[in-house]
């Protein structure tokens, strides 16, 4: 089950705040974002979270973040890349993107549950969004780990660009 932190977010239940607290994710940035951030940027509207919920015992298995972002092309990215993101012109230097910024799973209660399973949710809840505010491409960050990007790459993400920030690499599916 699929929860959308928006819409329980002046009473969140007592069982769903001792989830969070607990939940324990590989990847601390985004066991953070959860603990720390997720009800600040839900209620600034800077994102929306969903808590993915085992529907027979309401366990946290994992949860995703959907947000809209600005996507600047770097100067290595191709014109005809540029073209197929834009769907219009070449000459563009960025584009609006449906990004997914967060997606991580609970390794302590989601053994037996696959990160494709999780990450097909949040695929599903972008398509909801781009059937709403339009969108050709989906966008996620992401450290530059071998495993990690297999696993983007077998759920249709393609390497695009690093960020020069914070030089994570940024990688899209076409919707």
């Amino acid at each position: 089950m699929v929860v959308q932190l928006q819409e329980i977010i002046n009473d969140v239940p007592l069982a769903i705040t001792d989830a969070i607290s607990r939940f324990s994710c590989k990847d601390k940035d985004v066991e953070l974002f959860l603990k720390q951030k997720a009800f600040d940027f839900e209620r600034r509207d800077k994102s929306r979270t969903y808590l993915v919920l085992d529907d027979s015992t309401g366990l946290l298995l994992g949860y995703f973040t959907l947000s809209l972002k600005a996507l600047p092309f770097r100067s290595g990215v191709s014109k005809n890349t540029i073209k197929n993101i834009d769907g219009f012109s070449k000459d563009i230097e960025a584009v609006g993107i449906i990004l997914i910024g967060q997606f991580g799973k609970d390794y302590k209660t989601a053994k037996d549950v696959s990160g494709e399973s999780l990450f097909k949710l949040c695929i599903e809840a972008v398509y909801q969004a781009q059937k709403i505010v339009a969108g050709r491409f989906v966008m996620l960050e992401c450290q530059d780990n071998e495993k990690v990007v297999s696993f983007y790459k077998r759920n249709g993400f393609d390497f695009l660009q690093s960020d020069e920030r914070d030089n994570y690499l940024q990688m899209v599916r076409k919707l």
